[in-house]
């Protein structure tokens, strides 16, 4: 990125959507002040990238992308993109509409007809022929401005240009949301299976969590699978050690979430460790179990839909329906531990505090049990809304519940889960 000269014609009209019409911007009203402040090279620099950037230091302005057949305006306001233009047909209102089977082309050409010479623009065509509703509209034209910004995270070329403090047209429909939404939205749409190898070149890649999962929890939407592929991000384990431990038998549906991830900026991949460490010393007795020292106690959820955050936003009209926030659970505290009966019949906690915990050999599992008979990455214990729930990863000797094998099993207070020759005892206590 550089600061240098001008790349796009800033005397060309650009198209406008803020009420549905297309349209050259009046230049006085955006031009002071043109501070262009950030150029680069789209062929170098993913969009998805240069709106994350700019949303690091909370920018507002324009950000006009230009490639041969496209030109593309994006403003932001706060580091969140708001509003959105495009010379491409296929992402005018009219296209959209159609496309979506909300109106057909005969209804818009019926409406503009009946409008022509009163400068109405086609938003209040619309209306006026009751065609759409005034709630109806404001929504069509977030979705609208949504695909403009998806479109081009699909660019591959092209030069981009960021002039400071530029405000979106004044009476433009806005849209409210939070960049990472979008990106993780924008990135579930895009086919990425062909650069995989590209993006992800060595399965021994250590994956590093880049943000934290507790705001993450309460400003972000994911899916059910996006949620476990996100708490299995530990900053140790491998690209290979995650799509084992996701369970989903097509790994590459698990490299695509990774991928998801590192766009928005939760993860980065780092490369494989030089040396393998050494492996954990087995101990006298079959069974050793590592887990996190005592946090302060509390339950969490997925909750069945999208929460309304502290500040009214549109996520809800753009992102995909299963998407959901994971939020806190109402109600008691609870401490939830799983215990390890000894042969001598005494007793080691471990706190069960966080989301999503991995049982097995190797040394990269939360919990560790030092047992030739047990699996290198045994199973896995998934938080729920009713509480843990043990999933088995293909195990050679099988985890069982209360004497049954599993592959899928909620767990009550009291159950008791073996791995191998160890003995688990699943506790919750209220608190309180």
């Amino acid at each position: 990125m550089s600061t240098s000269s001008p790349m796009v014609n800033r005397h060309r009209p650009w198209p406008v959507m803020g009420l549905g019409v297309t349209g050259p911007v009046n230049s006085a009203r955006i031009r002071p002040p043109m501070d262009k402040v950030l150029e680069g090279n789209l062929a170098r620099f993913e969009v998805p990238d240069v709106l994350s950037f700019l949303n690091m230091g909370r920018r507002t302005g324009l950000l006009a992308m230009e490639r041969a057949d496209q030109e593309t305006k994006l403003f932001i306001r706060d580091g969140n993109p708001v509003f959105a233009t495009s010379s491409r047909d296929e992402l005018r209102l009219g296209d959209m509409l159609i496309r979506m089977g909300k109106v057909t082309a005969a209804d818009l050409e019926r409406a503009l007809g009946s409008h022509r010479g009163r400068g109405y623009r086609l938003g209040q065509a619309l209306l006026a022929e009751s065609l759409l509703s005034e709630a109806e509209l404001a929504s069509f034209l977030k979705v609208q401005i949504s695909e403009v910004i998806f479109d081009t995270f699909e660019w591959k070329d092209g030069v981009f240009t960021f002039w400071d403090r530029v405000p979106p047209p004044a009476t433009a429909v806005t849209l409210i949301m939070d960049l990472q939404n979008l990106i993780m939205e924008g990135s579930r749409r895009m086919d990425e299976r062909g650069r995989l190898a590209e993006v992800f070149p060595d399965q021994d890649m250590i994956v590093e969590a880049m943000a934290n999962p507790e705001r993450v929890k309460h400003s972000v939407t994911m899916t059910p699978e996006e949620w476990q592929v996100f708490f299995l991000v530990d900053g140790r384990r491998s690209l290979s050690e995650i799509c084992r431990l996701a369970g989903n038998p097509d790994e590459l549906a698990t490299l695509e979430i990774l991928h998801r991830l590192v766009m928005a900026k939760f993860a980065a991949v780092l490369p494989p460790p030089a040396a393998p460490a050494p492996a954990p010393a087995t101990s006298a007795h079959p069974t050793q179990l590592g887990g996190e020292k005592p946090a302060s106690p509390g339950t969490v959820q997925f909750q069945s839909g999208v929460r309304a955050p502290r500040q009214k936003d549109d996520t809800h009209e753009i992102v995909a329906k299963n998407a959901v926030q994971y939020v806190g659970q109402q109600g008691k505290a609870t401490a939830i531990r799983l215990v390890l009966i000894n042969e001598g019949g005494g007793e080691t906690s471990v706190p069960l505090t966080k989301d999503t915990y991995t049982v097995g050999r190797h040394r990269n599992n939360d919990i560790v049990i030092s047992d030739p008979k047990v699996s290198s990455f045994h199973a896995r214990l998934d938080r729920s809304p009713e509480g843990f729930i043990v999933v088995d990863l293909k195990s050679r000797n099988g985890s069982f519940i209360n004497g049954r094998r599993v592959e899928t099993g909620p767990l009550r207070s009291g159950d008791e889960v073996r791995m191998g020759p160890a003995r688990l005892v699943y506790r919750v206590d209220e608190i309180g």
